[in-house]
């Protein structure tokens, strides 16, 4: 026992040393070792590149999953840097496509050289276009209000331009009779005024230009000497 421990102690950090350095080795042997993950709930996105279509709803499905082989020391990335596939759609043919999956099409942000991709489950996607339309929409102008006292419109409401270029799927653009502006507040309004009033299309789902127009109010005295005109009920007028 006193031999074995005096084998023990003599030279202990050149022991120590040779220790780590196997236990060193074999890690990069295991780090090296082709092994296979399965990574689920990969996205899948479209580039689409047909400027006439918009893509009408997700993939379906919009995910899948995806084998990887490659190295440990690889394919333990994949936990941090997610793959996702891209779907590339330079001209659409039809307005409903069933897509196979290529293994090109798996992106991931770091390089994995010597990782391959094995597999796709499910290999197909669903992809629903809709055809990209264009047409001229006019405004609405709804007020809110009287004119002060003594107060009145001297001509029409114009809003200019009265009318916007409206662009996106046809299926949703064809619901659309009319877009309507903010409400106009008539109670503090004294003289002829012109605003700028942006156009609200938070809720549309499509392309609206000019995003901005012009509303002139024309308001003046009333003549107490003259008829009595009505403020609060003349419409506006559209100058397309």
């Amino acid at each position: 026992m006193r031999r074995i421990g005096e084998w023990l102690i003599r030279d202990w950090s050149l022991k120590l040393a040779a220790l780590g350095l196997a236990v060193l080795l074999w890690s990069l042997v295991k780090a090296d070792e082709l092994t296979t993950v399965i990574v689920p709930a990969v996205p899948v996105q479209v580039s689409l590149r047909d400027p006439a279509w918009e893509l009408a709803a997700p993939p379906t499905p919009p995910e899948v999953s995806v084998s990887f082989t490659g190295p440990v020391r690889e394919v333990a990335r994949l936990a941090t840097e997610r793959p996702r596939i891209v779907v590339p759609v330079a001209e659409v043919q039809d307005s409903v496509d069933v897509t196979v999956l290529r293994s090109g099409w798996v992106q991931i942000s770091g390089a994995l050289s010597r990782t391959r991709v094995d597999d796709v489950r499910p290999s197909t996607v669903r992809l629903v276009f809709d055809r990209v339309a264009a047409r001229l929409v006019p405004l609405a102008l709804p007020m809110r209000g009287k004119l002060p006292p003594g107060h009145a419109l001297t001509g029409r409401i114009v809003i200019d331009p009265a009318f916007v270029r409206v662009s996106g799927p046809a299926r949703r653009l064809a619901q659309v009779d009319s877009i309507r502006l903010p409400a106009l507040d008539l109670a503090h309004l004294r003289d002829t005024t012109t605003l700028r009033v942006g156009v609200d299309t938070s809720n549309l789902g499509l392309l609206v230009a000019p995003l901005h127009v012009r509303v002139t109010v024309p308001v003046g005295l009333v003549d107490t000497t003259a008829a009595p005109l009505v403020t609060d009920t003349a419409p506006a007028t559209l100058r397309p």
